[in-house]
């Protein structure tokens, strides 16, 4: 240890012999595999494995074999050799090569491709479909408007309890009372938005729409539906011969569901008359479709008993099944109503369509006298609203029908007509109800526009004979003109004025008036009597083998009825001119719309419709004292200058032409060459 310790240090330093210079050498050629090429060095994975090299005896050098001898401790050897000879760049031999750790692992390429793809757009924050907090505030919204309606009502029911109870109410409490129950809707939290003044001023209107509601008229008296009819026993002894297959009730269900009684009555077979009664007393009880449809069929074929056995007494019976009003020969007078009876809608409607159809059905068959009848209870039956709306379309074409039916004979129209107005003119008073059931009658044909009119004028110049004839010839100018300039056209703006019975007012002037026609008669008859009348060639009776002659009117007849449709056109313009007066005397109100909207439909269709022409177009160059009349006659004195002007203008043009045309003399170029130029003087 102590010899090692003075062993001089340069000796370190002194280059080592070829014995110790070629030892490590050959130890790290032993150590290390040669060196190759960098494809040689992958290992062939898919070949069989090699036979691993033996292993060399590793040569120590002589350095090794002293220092593993050495019994000393290495903690007291010189540590700053160390660090001379980093500092010196001595290196003991070459570097180990190392081997790399990855080398049969997957390339990092591979591992990206076979990973999850993402997608280039940023992520979106996974968000609910409802926003919770606005659906919680909308569920306490409702749940507040909900609780709000429910002390409304208790609050107008407690109010109404006591204007019962009391008696001395006066009328200025009673309007007050709705504004007074509308106080306590909101408190003070639930009005910050001023909802409470909303629905109050929302009681108010539909408190004046209350009080101007239109009027009707129930058809059925029974606000529940009626109790379901027992089927009548069927008269088994009357089934004999043909029919004696209907006594059965299964076989007779049967017969009916496949029209073997409508098939023997097509062939002749005479249906006993207590058979076809219990047919009619089932046509509308029965809960079958199908059996329904067969017993319409069956009563629209036998013309025969429906003529004998069908009159007033028996369709009000057949209404009366159902819980329709009672026949009485003497009718009572129909008085109005602005109830609304909400288990009314409840009812079944169908008995009713059932009945509608029935009657279209055999309404030829019908005798006159029923078929007023039938008329009248479809005229009582459109005052009812309900009835009017769901039954609408079956009665239109039940009315269209049975008029048709009516109007065949002019003797028995008259008959008819005078019978159906009288009925409307005595049994109804109130203008609105009147007018209700007019609307109901459709004007698809010209009988129904006739029987609308008659009705109409009835009720509107209060004369219960005009429904007895046409009433074109009981008509005039003067007399609608005079119409108008009554009270009851005259509107004002106090509160006891009735705004619903002038609607009903211009109504029926409306329906009366229609084309007019009554005026072109009025007008073309005094013009014919002033001019003097022009002989007519004698026309010929045409043959087959003659050809009609055509003559061109006269002068003289064109000048009249230029007259008489400048005459017409006067007059509408007049009565027109009386309504927009009586349309622009109301003010703007919400109660009182529907009566400007039917004043002011009935001015822009005098106008557009009724008028020959429409109105002229006012000048915006006429002179401010000149009239219309004016204006006309100017206007082909107008035409007649601008027609010369233009056909002087095209006679010039002409003539240039020709000039141009014409060659010119060589004289007159050489001329207009030499020739100076004038010196003009100008003025400044």
């Amino acid at each position: 240890m102590s010899s090692r310790k003075n062993r001089d240090i340069r000796g370190f330093f002194k280059s080592a012999g070829p014995s110790t210079s070629q030892a490590p050498a050959q130890t790290q050629r032993a150590s290390s595999p040669p060196p190759t090429s960098s494809l040689s060095s992958v290992p062939d994975i898919f070949s069989s494995p090699k036979t691993p090299p033996k292993s060399t005896p590793r040569v120590f050098s002589r350095d090794d074999v002293i220092k593993g001898s050495d019994d000393s401790d290495d903690d007291d050897s010189d540590d700053s050799l160390g660090s001379i000879t980093g500092a010196l760049g001595y290196r003991s031999g070459p570097a180990a090569h190392r081997r790399d750790p990855n080398i049969l692992s997957t390339p990092q390429a591979k591992r990206i491709a076979s990973g999850v793809h993402r997608s280039p757009l940023t992520l979106q924050p996974k968000r609910h479909k409802f926003d919770l907090k606005a659906l919680i505030n909308h569920s306490k919204e409702i749940d507040r408007t909900e609780e709000s309606f429910r002390r409304a009502d208790a609050a107008i029911a407690q109010t109404e309890h006591n204007s019962d109870l009391s008696d001395d109410s006066d009328a200025e409490n009673e309007l007050k009372r709705p504004e007074d129950a509308t106080r306590h809707l909101f408190a003070a939290e639930e009005d910050s938005d001023g909802k409470g003044d909303k629905i109050r001023r929302a009681f108010k209107r539909s408190k004046d729409d209350e009080a101007s509601s239109r009027k009707h008229c129930y058809f059925f008296d029974q606000e529940d539906g009626p109790s379901s009819p027992g089927k009548n026993t069927f008269p088994r002894k009357k089934a004999t011969g043909r029919w004696k297959f209907l006594s059965q009730a299964d076989a007779r269900r049967r017969a009916f569901t496949m029209g073997l009684p409508y098939a023997f009555a097509v062939q002749g077979e005479t249906l006993p008359d207590e058979l076809f009664q219990w047919v009619l007393d089932e046509i509308c009880v029965e809960q079958n479709g199908e059996l329904r449809r067969q017993y319409i069929n069956l009563a629209e074929v036998c013309e025969d008993h429906t003529k004998r056995l069908v009159d007033n007494v028996r369709l009000y019976a057949l209404l009366e099944r159902i819980g329709g009003p009672k026949y009485a020969r003497d009718h009572s007078k129909f008085q109005g109503t602005t109830e609304v009876r909400h288990e009314y809608l409840e009812r079944n409607w169908s008995p009713l369509i059932t009945f509608l159809q029935l009657l279209e059905r055999i309404a030829t068959s019908l005798q006159p006298t029923a078929a007023i009848c039938a008329v009248q209870l479809l005229l009582r039956m459109s005052m009812d609203p309900v009835v009017g709306a769901v039954v609408r379309e079956y009665h239109m074409r039940t009315m269209t029908t049975l008029v048709s039916s009516l109007a065949r004979s002019k003797s028995r129209w008259n008959t008819a007509c005078k019978a159906i107005c009288s009925y409307i003119y005595e049994n109804i008073d109130d203008l609105e109800l009147k007018v209700t059931s007019i609307l109901s009658i459709p004007s698809s044909s010209s009988h129904l526009v006739d029987l609308r009119r008659r009705i109409a004028a009835e009720s509107l110049f209060n004369n219960p004979w005009l429904g007895s004839k046409p009433i074109d010839p009981h008509l005039s100018f003067e007399m609608i003109r005079d119409r108008l300039d009554e009270d009851d056209f005259k509107s004002t703006n106090k509160v006891d004025f009735d705004f619903e019975h002038l609607r009903a007012l211009t109504t029926l002037l409306d329906i009366v008036i229609d084309r007019a026609d009554f005026m072109r008669a009025s007008t073309s008859k005094s013009n014919s009597s002033t001019s003097t009348p022009t002989p007519t060639p004698p026309t010929k009776h045409a043959t087959p083998n003659s050809k009609a002659t055509n003559f061109p009117p006269s002068e003289g007849e064109d000048d009249a009825a230029a007259a008489a449709e400048q005459k017409f056109n006067a007059e509408v313009d007049i009565l027109a001119a009386r309504v927009k007066a009586i349309h622009d005397r109301i003010r703007d109100k919400a109660s009182r719309k529907n009566v400007k909207l039917s004043l002011l439909g009935l001015e822009k269709r005098l106008k557009y419709a009724v008028r020959s022409r429409p109105p002229p177009k006012r000048e915006i160059f006429a002179f401010e004292g000149a009239t219309g009349g004016e204006s006309d006659i100017n206007v082909p004195k107008q035409r007649d200058f601008m027609r010369q002007w233009r056909m002087k203008k095209a006679e010039k043009q002409e003539d240039k032409e020709e000039d141009d045309d014409l060659p010119e003399p060589a004289e007159i170029r050489r001329s207009r060459r030499r020739s100076p130029a004038k010196k003009l003087q100008v003025a400044v």
